[in-house]
Parts: C-alpha cells; sequence; structure tokens
C-alpha cells in the first residue's frame, strides 16, 4: 500500500499537451532505505516521469503518493517541505555563487535545519569543501554534479530524485558519484533516479523498472534486469545481457 513507501507512483499518464501523453499509465514503488533505478532507451518517458512527480509536467491521471500523502500536481518549491527533493539533469548548480552558497540555498526550505548540517555535506562530499568559496562555475562536471546533490540534501528530504546523473561524467566520475548515492542510501534516504547508463545504475540499485514508449515493460530486481536478454536488447540491440 502506498502508506508504506516512501514513493509510490500510480498509473500515471502525464504530458506537455492535454491528450497527447507521453507517459501512458506508469507505475513506479519506492520503498524504504533503497536505491531504485528507471532505465529505457532514448524517447521512453523517463525524464517526463520525474518531472511528472514533482510537478513540471502536467498528470493527466493517475496519483503520486509521498510517505502515503497524496502530492500529485503539488508544485515543485511545496514538495521539498514534503520531504522530496530533485536533482535535474541540467542547469543543477548556480554557477556564479560559491559552493558553500549552493549549498546554503539548499537549506532555506527547511522548516529547522540541524546547525551541522552544512558539515554532514561536507563530510560525505570532500572536494567540495576544499573548494567551498569557489564559484560553483569553476568545477568539474562531476564536482558540479556533487554541488547539486549535495544541495538537495541539505533540506533533510526523505526521498531524493535524481534526473541522469551520470550525463556528461567520465567513468570514473561517475563511479565516485554512484559510491556516494549508496552512502546516502545508508543514511535511510530513498533515491529514484532514472538513467542512460544502464550497467552502472544497476549495479548500484535494488531494483529497477525499464520504460518504453511511455509505458512499463520490465520491473524487478537490479541483478535480474542486469542479466536479462529482453533488457540488454532494448539497449543493444540484441539478446544479450547488460552484465557480461
Amino acid at each position: 500500500m502506498s502508506e508504506q513507501l516512501p514513493l509510490s507512483i500510480q498509473d500515471v499518464v502525464a504530458g506537455y499537451v492535454p491528450g497527447m501523453p507521453i507517459l501512458r499509465g506508469v507505475s513506479v514503488e519506492l520503498r524504504a532505505n533503497e536505491i531504485v533505478t528507471v532505465l529505457g532507451p532514448n524517447g521512453a518517458g523517463k525524464s517526463t516521469m520525474i518531472k511528472a512527480i514533482v510537478g513540471l509536467v502536467p498528470i493527466q491521471s493517475g496519483k503520486v503518493f509521498l510517505q502515503g500523502k497524496d502530492i500529485t500536481g503539488r508544485k515543485t518549491h511545496l514538495l521539498v517541505r514534503e520531504g522530496l527533493a530533485y536533482v535535474p539533469q541540467t542547469g543543477n548548480v548556480f554557477v556564479r555563487l560559491s559552493v558553500q552558497e549552493n549549498l546554503e540555498l539548499g537549506g532555506f526550505a527547511a522548516e529547522k535545519l540541524p546547525p551541522d548540517r552544512l558539515d554532514q555535506i561536507f563530510t560525505l562530499f570532500p572536494d567540495l569543501a576544499r573548494f567551498r568559496k569557489l564559484a560553483a562555475g569553476k568545477l568539474s562536471g562531476g564536482q558540479r554534479q556533487m554541488v547539486a546533490v549535495g544541495r538537495a540534501l541539505m533540506a533533510g528530504p526523505q526521498v531524493l530524485m535524481l534526473d541522469e546523473p551520470s550525463a556528461g561524467l567520465s567513468p570514473k566520475m561517475t563511479e565516485i558519484l554512484f559510491a556516494k548515492l549508496i552512502e546516502i542510501r545508508s543514511q535511510g534516504i530513498g533515491i529514484l533516479m532514472v538513467e542512460q547508463n544502464a550497467k552502472a545504475a544497476l549495479a548500484i540499485s535494488d531494483r529497477g523498472y525499464v520504460l518504453a514508449e511511455g509505458q512499463q515493460r520490465f520491473a524487478g530486481a537490479a541483478s535480474d534486469l542486469l542479466t536479462s536478454p529482453e533488457v540488454g536488447a532494448l539497449y543493444l540491440g540484441a539478446h544479450t545481457r547488460l552484465a557480461s
């Protein structure tokens, strides 16, 4: 039941134009203390799904629940106080502000911010502590992504959602970032992300969903999706597994 889940998306139909849905009845569940990855080829509706959850794409039918509370169609800025954090794929840092200023902005939405929250973020991301006075625009792509994730964590969310967090990152930086997501999960924060890098994302995930043409095609344990020939075919065009 949705009451027992940090996040539940139920039969959501959504799109930018009324009567022309991109998502067509998608259901996704995020359980406590897990990482769930939503996969799919380009145009599958992954980013539309995550934007619909946070109120950036109109939901035409279906429901979204956060900790059992109906948040369908709620304004994005209101969801932060409800415990939902969102890291968009692009434009996710203020390039002229310092690293510390970016992080502090993330805490404004919190009704009561623990005095050591900034120190907690710097402990999680030591690089950010070293560059705390540097303008975020001068950081590498991977470091900017850490700023974006760190800022999302400042308000103390129960659920963290990320849209293509590895986009544009090197394999090494992707590995570092994904290791940080495992640390974040260990702190009791549920993580839902959409990703193109299926193999790397599933390697750190508990479960996964695969979308195609706006509909759910596969769902299951991440390890099962990694070894599924059908899922591999969606990405590689042949009946092969993502895992070697």
